[in-house]
């Protein structure tokens, strides 16, 4: 009797020491620990307790509590370890693992691509004529400065690798929503719109072991960036040599980023095992990149090239194309969409506006204003 008491004590004591120990032993261990977050998010700041701030205190702490477990950062890793090396799953409802170590993007409140890929999100017919009513008044609005307009949308990455998307999606939808803006846009009005599907499919082909997306990321490579400016450029009367062409040079870098993989908390295992590639061999006018910030503005100057300037409303999929499109104007100005204004884009004075979007972003065709 006396025993099993003292056995219950001890193992009383020992529970005690195990959820105590990380917090007793983290304050001399914390500076050799990599304690950064390489979630996609602000973590929790240590709350405040006030009269303004009592009835939010107790969940506003919980979160700040879980956000700064001791060891925090070890337990993601050993978690996504686990899921993906073990049982090939992801720790992130926001990834999906593909065939063959890719990744796809799957969050639905950015986006959804995976949704887009099984063709959700269809538009009826008065959608369809809202968001063309909307790019025809950006045209009318930039004629009236003399200004050219072309629409680009970026394919998503499951539309181009589908074969590579878990075997439960099946095959992607023969109608989906990007689609149907192309077609919409190019069969009622005249505004140039330039989609890049059937070159990218094609460079894929010819192309082989050489992916024109990342594995692990949600965004195209430079081939594939070279591939959607090449597109783009035809639009506007400038031929660079096609991406399979002799005079074109592909050579692999190290790849610098991977945002799923980061998602996953396996950059240094996931994102080390691709690579990127330069694209070289066409006339790069010897162009100067004056400024280039990922939120901001990506700035160009180049030397006996196409005498127009450029100006483009972008997300990160112009990224990849910005040193192609760069290379082929003496003036070239990208500026992020949380960016733009209409103050900014009189100041520029461009000849040509480009409204860039990936496909997962396309409704914001019908919502992007001009003024």
């Amino acid at each position: 009797m006396i025993n099993n008491r003292i056995s219950r004590i001890l193992y009383i004591i020992l529970f005690v020491i195990v959820i105590c120990m990380p917090q007793l032993i983290w304050p001399l261990l914390k500076k050799n620990v990599d304690s950064s977050s390489s979630e996609n998010r602000t973590l929790a700041s240590k709350p405040v307790f006030t009269l303004d701030t009592y009835k939010d205190y107790s969940s506003d702490y919980e979160s700040y509590f879980n956000d700064n477990l001791p060891f925090r950062n070890i337990l993601i890793s050993l978690n996504s370890h686990i899921n993906y090396f073990l049982f090939n799953s992801s720790s992130n409802d926001s990834v999906l693992i593909g065939k063959n170590g890719w990744l796809f993007y799957s969050d639905s409140e950015d986006g959804n691509p995976a949704a887009y890929y099984r063709g959700k999100y269809l538009y009826s017919e008065e959608q369809l004529q809202d968001i063309a009513s909307n790019l025809v008044n950006i045209e009318k609005y930039l004629a009236e400065y003399g200004i050219e307009f072309i629409v680009f949308v970026a394919p998503n990455k499951e539309r181009i690798y589908s074969e590579m998307m878990p075997d439960y999606y099946g095959e992607p939808a023969e109608t989906y929503a990007a689609l149907q803006v192309v077609n919409y846009i190019r069969n009622n009005t005249d505004i140039r719109i330039v989609y890049p599907y059937e070159e990218l499919i094609c460079a894929k082909n010819q192309l082989g072991e050489i992916p024109i997306y990342h594995k692990v990321d949600t965004h195209w490579n430079y081939v594939g960036g070279y591939i959607g400016a090449a597109a783009l450029l035809k639009e506007l009367g400038i031929n660079m040599p096609e991406i399979t062409s002799s005079e074109i040079t592909i050579s692999p870098i190290k790849n610098s980023w991977s945002d799923l993989a980061s998602m996953l908390n396996l950059s240094n295992e996931l994102q080390n095992s691709e690579y990127d590639y330069n694209v070289t061999g066409y006339n790069n006018h010897d162009a100067i990149n004056e400024k280039w910030d990922f939120l901001t503005e990506i700035i160009y100057h180049s030397q006996n090239a196409d005498p127009r300037k450029i100006y483009i409303v972008r997300d990160s999929f112009c990224s990849a194309m910005s040193g192609y499109i760069g290379s082929q104007f003496n003036n070239s100005y990208m500026v992020g969409k949380i960016m733009y204004s209409n103050a900014n884009l009189l100041e520029q004075s461009p000849d040509i506006f480009v409204l860039e979007s990936v496909e997962r972003y396309i409704s914001e065709l019908g919502k992007f204003s001009i003024y």
